[in-house]
């Protein structure tokens, strides 16, 4: 969970923890000695406002989550009831918890049909994808979208699968050659950076789970599906950045830096440019490969309205200034310059 732009946030979280904590502590026996506390239904009844009602209001206030997220940090909020209250005490609200469960287990069947829906439409999703001319990194998960659904755990299983299709399935690839490709990666050791990433957490797998395997396995375990996430991660990295350099095509700025985030621009929304290598201020995205350098991007593109971008996992962001990095920013500088002559 990601927390929120507000003063109020801050707060919120500290309240949150405060509540959490003082219920945990209330039914630890050796609080109840030391404080003379004897439970009864007001304190239940207490610990199920608090855990059921507050806690979920708190979260919303301090993080970025959705109405239905929420929803699920009520039931999240019956469960840990049930653990801290002891049995006697929470028997009669046990039909909350059961109620709270089952509420959940109809949402989450109806997002497993979504699942299958989208995998069912894959070939009309690929159609939809051929039309728009872009690649797999700006045209499936739009495409999902339209055909499918906008809801958050179709967009996370989509961007899934892109990590997939270009850590296995796009080594064949080959990026565009147009007027207006503009490459990011080339003057960077972004590539480089990577592949040493990718040796390193083969190599901690590799040593890590041989002495853990025995001793803990589960954790074993655990880690070995992480890591080799983590690798796929890295490899679709490699694929997206070789294959999706900036491109200015068609009156649009198309640029995307991995799975973490991606937007496709209209030129015509570019309001002022501002050239030369400087730090950007807080609120602006900036799309610039990774160097064993300190960099800073090269220009930044201030738009007369905000645009959406899309990051990791499928969320999204209004993004109102965006600074780029890339090899050649005199040609990108030609490119953007044709395009304000043009207008």
């Amino acid at each position: 969970m990601v927390l929120r732009n507000s003063k109020w946030s801050l707060w919120a979280l500290a309240l949150l923890t405060l509540v959490l904590f003082s219920n945990v502590m209330l039914y630890q026996p050796i609080v109840q000695q030391f404080l003379v506390i004897e439970l009864d239904r007001g304190a239940v009844i207490g610990s199920l406002v608090d855990l059921v009602i507050i806690s979920p209001a708190l979260a919303y206030a301090a993080f970025k989550v959705s109405k239905k997220q929420a929803a699920g940090l009520i039931v999240v909020g019956l469960v840990m009831a049930r653990v801290l209250i002891p049995e006697e005490f929470f028997a009669p609200y046990t039909i909350l918890l059961y109620s709270g469960i089952s509420f959940e287990a109809l949402f989450f069947l109806a997002e497993l049909g979504l699942i299958f829906l989208l995998l069912k439409r894959i070939p009309v999703i690929r159609a939809e994808m051929r039309s728009s001319q872009t690649g797999p990194i700006f045209s499936f998960l739009p495409a999902v979208e339209r055909k499918v659904s906008r809801l958050p755990l179709i967009r996370f299983v989509a961007s899934e699968i892109l990590m997939v299709y270009y850590a296995f399935f796009s080594w064949r690839k080959k990026s565009p050659i147009h007027g207006g490709v503009v490459t990011m990666h080339h003057k960077t050791s972004a590539i480089a950076m990577n592949i040493m990433l990718i040796h390193a957490v083969a190599i901690e797998t590799i040593g890590l789970h041989w002495w853990l395997h025995t001793k803990l396995p589960i954790l074993s375990f655990i880690l070995l599906i992480l890591n080799v996430y983590s690798i796929l991660l890295v490899l679709a990295e490699i694929q997206i950045t070789r294959l999706h350099p900036v491109e200015v095509k068609n009156g649009e700025l198309r640029v995307a830096q991995g799975l973490r985030q991606r937007l496709i621009l209209p030129l015509s929304n570019i309001e002022r440019m501002e050239w030369g290598e400087k730090k950007p201020n807080k609120g602006t995205m900036v799309f610039m490969q990774k160097d064993f350098e300190d960099i800073h991007p090269q220009v930044i593109l201030f738009l007369k309205e905000p645009v959406e971008a899309t990051l990791f996992m499928g969320r999204k962001e209004e993004v109102s200034k965006v600074a780029l990095r890339v090899d050649d920013p005199e040609r990108l500088k030609e490119l953007l310059k044709q395009n304000e002559e043009s207008a």
